[in-house]
């Protein structure tokens, strides 16, 4: 009996992480703001969380346009009206990271020189899902999406996140994010 209630070890790990700071840019769609510069700041002119309550909706697009009064019909900037975006750098968050592992193992003597161990290991244990910052897998983002703004000089659409950190270029920026994972081992150890 003694052999069945000695020997036992639990272990785990708690992983807790803000998200990374981001903010929504254009590429080199236009020359909006009149400085001739890629990754421009936009305007916030709205609510930019209103309608993103779907998982991986984070950002309400419609709630930022070009730095300069859109003209809709030449698909331009009024000259004139260019100016720097109001958004600030690392103006929102991304989503944080949440893991638990945990581990159960039982070690037992089969001898003077020789103990058997068996363990069960479990990583994210809870299978939280955890996505990646809205920068991947370019390092930045594109609010624009490679597209011209609308007829009011907004980008459309929800910014959303699909991809994991596992997954995403640039693994690992907040910790693996997969799914449950068990592991089951036995080890002699002599």
């Amino acid at each position: 009996m003694p052999k069945l209630s000695k020997g036992w070890s639990l272990d785990g790990v708690i992983t807790l992480a803000s998200g990374a700071p981001y903010d929504p840019t254009y590429y080199f769609e236009g020359n909006f703001n009149g400085a001739g510069e890629g990754f421009g700041r936009l305007d916030l002119v709205g609510n930019p969380y209103a309608g993103t309550s779907m998982p991986g909706n984070i950002l309400n697009l419609l709630a930022f346009a070009v730095p300069c009064k859109w003209d809709a019909v030449a698909g331009a900037c009024v000259n004139g009206t260019q100016h720097f975006g109001n958004v600030g750098r690392n103006a929102f968050t991304g989503p944080h990271y949440r893991n638990f592992d945990f581990s159960l193992a039982k070690n037992t003597p089969l001898g003077e020189r020789v103990t058997m161990q068996v363990r069960a290991d479990f990583f994210n244990i809870f299978n939280h899902p955890n996505f990646s910052n809205p920068e991947l897998p370019c390092y930045c983002v594109d609010a624009l999406n490679g597209v011209n703004p609308d007829l009011n000089g907004h980008p459309t659409g929800n910014l959303a996140i699909t991809a994991t950190p596992d997954v995403g270029s640039g693994n690992p920026f907040l910790g693996g994010g997969g799914p449950r994972d068990i592991q089951l081992a036995v080890r002699f150890s002599f």
